[in-house]
């Protein structure tokens, strides 16, 4: 059985000061439209915010809207991101660790308005950043796969969140792309024309690279324009969101 309700919603709003908005626990999708806009951490706005998701985690903005950037570790395919992040050989302060579902662990630093962009894999292998326009999956929240759950044995449960190191914030103004000397055949037809008999299945297959490439948030926005420009004809939107979300859920079972 899982359960995040609006109260511990609630809760861990009023103890960080985060804004939040409700997400769904299998996809870890925004449940609603313009979910920073709409993010909030007022205890009778998100009751509004939450009314009819009431089996829902929650959202947590990072980058200037909330003051944050995140640091998140996988642990998965042979891909250790915590070992990479502490061979960075950075000094690295007291953070608060959320652990994750999958085994990975999020770290959050302040980061004021800096506005850190997202990125994964471009620091070391495991190490994605969730900076202005991304978000996490906030602690306290439950998913099918399990809960994320902050870790107070590391960082007491605060607001106070410490300031990001300055290589570190480096590091993600600036990460190395690293560059294969050959793409992947789906990356390299990322963009080529889908006739009408192929749309379901070469979608499908996009969708699941750019999930293994960025967040969610992002992949639903270049699904729609891979969508737009690429099928002859799109698909409508409620399809595309069924094909979007199904690849979503398997790569969250998964992942």
């Amino acid at each position: 059985k899982f359960e995040t309700n609006p109260e511990i919603a609630n809760f861990w709003a009023e103890k960080l000061r985060l804004k939040i908005f409700p997400t769904n626990p299998y996809t870890k999708a925004p449940c609603i439209r313009d979910p920073f806009s709409k993010a909030t951490n007022n205890d009778s706005d998100i009751d509004a915010l939450f009314r009819g998701f009431w089996k829902r985690c929650y959202g947590t903005p990072c980058g200037p809207i909330n003051g944050i950037t995140v640091f998140d570790l996988d642990r998965k395919k042979g891909v250790d991101g915590l070992k990479n992040f502490l061979e960075l050989g950075i000094e690295l302060p007291e953070a608060p660790i959320i652990s994750t579902p999958s085994g990975g662990f999020h770290v959050i630093f302040s980061s004021g308005q800096l506005e850190i962009p997202n990125s994964a894999g471009a620091i070391a292998p495991g190490i994605d950043v969730r900076g202005h326009g991304g978000y996490i999956i906030g602690p306290g929240s439950q998913t099918p796969y399990g809960e994320y759950t902050w870790e107070s044995k590391y960082f007491p449960i605060s607001k106070n969140f410490p300031l990001i190191p300055e290589r570190l914030a480096e590091l993600a103004l600036s990460p190395k792309r690293k560059r294969s000397g050959s793409k992947s055949k789906v990356s390299s037809e990322m963009l080529t024309e889908i006739p009408e008999g192929q749309r379901n299945c070469t979608l499908a297959s996009r969708i699941g690279y750019l999930l293994n490439k960025m967040h969610p948030e992002k992949a639903w926005l270049a699904a729609q324009h891979i969508n737009k420009s690429c099928c002859n004809p799109p698909l409508e939107e409620r399809e595309l969101r069924q094909v979007f979300f199904s690849i979503l859920k398997r790569e969250a079972r998964h992942g």
